[in-house]
């Protein structure tokens, strides 16, 4: 094998491996973010909860799955999107009540009760 070959096949494998790095860098980010997220989403809403309750208005099962609930606050609609477990998922269906808690200062920050124990 000529030096130029072994040189251009040295570039492809650093190019892969820095590929895969920067995947892996951007999947850890992402998932931090997320994390981060919902400990201030959480946060928000314990420093002033309202607990009130929900219907689940339809149910998705593509790409993991996941409920829409709908919910009153002072007679204005809102609505939560939301990824679950299937337990949950199997246990629940269109039209049941679920308990949700809300932040009193932006009713748009929601999570599933049950979210909070977890």
């Amino acid at each position: 094998m000529k030096l130029g070959s072994k040189f251009k096949l040295l570039q492809k494998v650093i190019s892969v491996i820095l590929a895969v790095l920067l995947t892996l860098s951007l999947v850890l980010l992402i998932w931090k973010y997320m994390d981060i997220s919902f400990e201030e989403t959480r946060a928000e809403i314990l420093s002033n909860p309202i607990y009130a309750k929900g219907v689940i208005t339809s149910k998705r099962s593509y790409k993991g799955k996941g409920v829409d609930i709908g919910y009153l606050v002072n007679g204005k609609k809102y609505s939560l999107n939301t990824g679950v477990k299937t337990e949950f998922y199997k246990r629940h269906k269109v039209g049941d009540s679920v308990e949700i808690v809300y932040s009193k200062k932006n009713p748009n920050v929601v999570l599933l009760k049950h979210e909070l124990n977890d």
